[in-house]
């Protein structure tokens, strides 16, 4: 009986390890996905509006960061259906460490470097007109890495407006600024967006960075490698908004 009962016991014991749904049995996955991130010290700045629903007819949604020539050095950062302007981050080791890099583009004849820039606007103190000046633009602003596990241009919140440029005749066109938020009573967040904006966020596309000729007084030596993304475009966002 004793020998009857162990060899029972290990029959079923076998038969337990054998058992397919037992061997190949996958758990269910909890950890979260993000688009594949690639490294390059070039990039452009692609649209991405966080709400579909809020896009401008015709749709900015996918298009590209540009400037718009206001003056002697200086552009309004605007939008482009294709062929952005190529961008870089400019910092050494410390500033990059300490979040005080900026965001350079190069431009003009000889070539220079045009920084992308901040400007409070004098009537509203809640938002920000974003430049292009020749000049190093404004530290602390930057494509944002680990542990943030996507790359976008930080400070937020980015919006794209709507409005009319006095350079060009009062010619309408869509400009990009910085709205900061503001708490209200009761502890409640207001993101001031102006009617005629809407919330967007610049994703980077990785892209060749040029070299410099000559007679530049651009420099390539403090360009670091930034988190971007083979093709802005074909990333189905709505994959992962939801994990």
């Amino acid at each position: 009986m004793r020998v009857l009962s162990v060899l029972g016991v290990s029959s079923l014991f076998g038969l337990v390890l054998s058992s397919p749904a037992r061997r190949y049995q996958k758990l269910p996955s909890t950890a979260p996905r993000y688009p594949k991130k690639s490294y390059s010290k070039g990039f452009m700045l692609v649209v991405n509006v966080t709400d579909p629903a809020t896009d401008f007819d015709p749709p900015i949604h996918n298009s590209y960061i540009t400037s718009f020539h206001t003056g002697a050095g200086q552009g309004l950062v605007g939008i482009v259906d294709a062929n952005g302007r190529v961008f870089y981050q400019n910092g050494t080791d410390k500033e990059v460490r300490e979040h005080r890099s900026n965001i350079i583009s190069d431009g003009g004849t000889p070539m220079a470097p045009q920084g992308f820039q901040l400007t409070q606007d004098e009537y509203d103190e809640t938002i920000s007109a974003a430049t292009l000046n020749f000049g190093p633009g404004s530290a602390g602003v930057f494509i944002s890495s680990y542990p943030e596990p996507y790359a976008y241009l930080v400070p937020e919140t980015f919006i794209a407006c709507d409005e009319k440029l006095p350079y060009y005749g009062g010619r309408k066109a869509i400009t990009i600024k910085r709205s900061t938020a503001t708490v209200e009573d009761g502890g409640f967040s207001y993101h001031n967006i102006p009617d005629e904006c809407i919330a967007v966020r610049l994703i980077p596309q990785c892209t060749e960075l040029g070299g410099c000729p000559k007679d530049a007084t651009s420099s390539h030596q403090y360009a670091i490698h930034s988190g971007c993304y083979d093709d802005v475009a074909s990333i189905k966002w709505q994959i992962y908004a939801s994990e």
